[in-house]
């Protein structure tokens, strides 16, 4: 068996797999190594559906965002198949809410298409929601959906196809690093060594990089599908994706989709979750958070508080400022550490991808920002 290569990525979720995939686009030497299958669910990509949206607070996310759009459309080219579903994309809540002025200025600051609508205008225009005369929405056509299953399986075939070597069932069981060497991993079927390694290991980045153990927060997370009364009205034509700005009274944002993937709106709150490990989380959805969600779309939406067809965990690995974290291993320079999540990050996965490998190629990117440095992301230790 080979053992010694150009490059190795860690790690065949969203970040991990779109690296490979460009690095093998590119001709280069990579290996991919899963420790379950490509497409798992233990994890933070997979599941029906991730919103994809321009509409940020930080013009950093919204530039990073419009690169994505070509990213996702450059994939679709090269699989031959649609995987980003556009729908349009609804953020609302109390007007003077500070999350909803900062997107409004910061789609308007990169001059990104968008309606702003009082009350009365955003439910002539949706009435599928019912809310408080004081919320405002901004809508924005350049959002949508994007699959993270589907997405992955394909990124890891199309690597393949490229002359990648995936392997699946490959726990890692450690890293041999020295300052700028060549960088080994240890797996059960054997040690490999690499000019650059990218580590993009989601919740159990901590394990492999103990200098992280304090500084990565990862969270328990769930999502909840709730069947309609009537599926049209919910279905990806009439019913954009949604994210109700809730944090300003202390609650966590509620966010959801239409029909898509399921018969049923799937809805959920961000950044609400327990703090866990990826060995301890579970895969139950606790009743109380189920009732939470049904109590909001009662409020809010009505006509899509239907009955539970399907409650999932999924994790966040979360740094202190929410930020990503793209940066050189403490200890080498040959080593990336890659975690673009904390909640939000799938959407960029083919441009997070191209990062990924200019770094490896020593290319400069103009979205490899310094808001992902490991130490503005990360905070303090005790964050």
């Amino acid at each position: 068996m080979k053992t010694d290569y150009e490059f190795i990525v860690i790690g065949a979720g969203g970040a991990g797999s779109a690296a490979a995939y460009e690095l093998a686009r590119r001709g280069c030497e990579v290996l991919l190594i899963e420790q379950f299958q490509v497409g798992h669910d233990r994890g933070s990509s997979h599941g029906h559906s991730r919103i994809f949206r321009f509409a940020y607070a930080e013009p950093d996310y919204v530039r990073l965002a419009q690169a994505a759009l070509l990213a996702w459309r450059e994939l679709e080219a090269d699989a031959g198949m649609p995987l980003l579903t556009l729908t349009g994309g609804l953020d609302l809540g109390p007007a003077g809410s500070s999350s909803l002025e900062q997107t409004e200025h910061a789609l308007r600051a990169m001059g990104a298409v968008f309606d702003k609508l009082d009350a009365q205008s955003l439910m002539r225009r949706f009435p599928q929601w019912r809310v408080p005369g004081d919320w405002i929405g901004i809508y924005s056509p350049d959002a949508g959906i994007v699959n993270p299953t589907q997405s992955v399986e394909v990124l890891a075939v199309l690597a393949q196809g490229y002359g990648a070597r995936l392997l699946e069932r490959t726990p890692v069981r450690g890293l041999e690093l020295s300052g700028q060497g060549s960088p080994r991993v240890l797996t059960d079927q054997g040690k490999f060594s690499c000019r650059r390694l990218i580590v993009a290991a989601g919740a159990w980045l901590p394990q492999l990089v103990p200098q992280l153990a304090t500084r990565l927060r990862v969270t328990q997370e769930a999502t909840v599908f709730f069947k309609p009364q009537v599926l049209e009205p919910f279905s990806p034509r009439r019913f954009p994706i949604f994210i109700n700005h809730l944090s300003a009274s202390g609650l966590p944002d509620v966010y959801g989709f239409p029909v898509f993937g399921l018969p049923g709106v799937k809805v959920a709150l961000h950044h609400g979750g327990p703090a866990t490990t990826a060995e301890a989380r579970g895969f139950k959805v606790a009743q109380e958070y189920i009732e939470t969600l049904s109590g909001w779309l009662l409020r809010y939406l009505p006509a899509a508080a239907g009955p539970v067809i399907q409650a999932k965990t999924c994790l966040y690995t979360n740094t202190a400022t929410h930020d990503f974290l793209i940066d050189l291993h403490p200890e080498s320079s040959s080593v990336l550490l890659a975690s673009p999540c904390s909640g939000h990050g799938f959407k960029f996965a083919p441009a997070i991808g191209k990062i990924l490998a200019d770094w490896a190629l020593d290319v400069p990117n103009p979205w490899h920002f310094e808001r992902f440095r490991l130490e503005r992301a990360l905070g303090s230790a005790s964050s």
